[in-house]
């Protein structure tokens, strides 16, 4: 007696069945999800590494632009003539004729620093004089200062910064430490005041 072995015929339709599931698992939203992370991280990797290569580019471009350029020697202080007087050298205002500002810039351009501290002190102090004889009135300098528009003291900015200078120097007294370069500015600054307050 023959056996036959009876087999199953693969039909179209499993094809088709396997053929989804295989297309279904491909585009399935985790593979998906995979897919999205793993070329996002590929794209800023890329943009990283552009960043960096342009950063690159313009550092080594800036090196080359320096090494063209000429160097610059400084002048050494000891050329200076040590008899020289400092005043003759600066590009400073002249003093007008007016006793309180001499004496005032006299202080501020003298090569003692404890002078420099004493000179704004008192230059706060005229400053705050003639802006009573401008018509500024108040207890304090601040108060008249708050009074103070560009219109009418076009340097009032100015008049604020040596103010404020003056109260640190008031408040913290010998640990406020006062420059040469800044004593020297500060006479600029009350040129200016004083001149719009029209005391020179």
């Amino acid at each position: 007696m023959q056996t036959t072995v009876q087999q199953n015929p693969i039909s179209f339709a499993s094809i088709i069945a396997g053929a989804q599931n295989i297309t279904a698992g491909i585009f399935s939203t985790t593979l998906l999800g995979i897919i999205y992370v793993v070329l996002s991280l590929l794209v800023i990797g890329l943009i990283t590494v552009i960043l960096f290569l342009l950063v690159r580019m313009y550092e080594l471009r800036r090196e080359a632009e320096l090494k063209k350029k000429p160097a610059v020697v400084p002048q050494p202080i000891s050329t200076v003539s040590q008899s020289t007087n400092p005043i003759d050298m600066l590009d400073l205002p002249i003093a007008k004729d007016n006793p309180t500002w001499k004496h005032i810039r006299e202080r501020l351009l003298s090569e003692n620093s404890s002078d420099w501290k004493l000179a704004v002190i008192e230059g706060d102090i005229y400053m705050d004089k003639l802006l009573d004889d401008n018509g500024f009135h108040g207890d304090t300098t601040g108060d008249k200062l708050k009074q103070v528009t560009p219109d009418r003291l076009p340097s009032v900015q100015i008049a604020w910064e040596v103010h404020k200078i003056r109260n640190r120097i008031a408040h913290d007294g010998a640990a406020f430490v006062l420059t040469m370069p800044e004593a020297r500015r500060l006479v600029s600054y009350y040129e200016i005041i004083y001149t719009d307050l029209k005391a020179l």
